[in-house]
């Protein structure tokens, strides 16, 4: 089903090919679901939803923990790609550190 609302997700990688997943869990042990979309030129791979900013980057300080220390939360409306300051705003969340 489409996504509705405000969401977030960790992005763990992107490439100018497709990589597959297998290799972020032989790498990094990342067994979850690994969504993978087409933005911008780029094949981006992202984990987890969350409704919260809070627990998507509690998420993301977990991914780091696994050594891709370059991972960051992405923000979603309604399915399309948004800023996470754009999502904060429409969700009335607060940044958290």
């Amino acid at each position: 089903p489409p996504s509705t609302g405000v969401s977030y997700k960790v992005q763990i990688c992107a490439c100018h090919s497709t990589v597959n997943t297998s290799y972020f869990d032989g790498r990094y042990g990342i067994s979850e679901n690994i969504n993978i979309e087409n933005h911008e030129g780029w094949v981006k791979y992202t984990v987890g939803s969350f409704k919260e900013y809070k627990e998507a980057r509690n998420h993301r300080e977990g991914v780091r923990g696994k050594g891709i220390y370059d991972a960051f939360v992405t923000a979603y409306n309604a399915g399309r790609r948004i800023t996470v300051q754009e999502a904060l705003m429409i969700s009335q969340q607060t940044w958290v550190r």
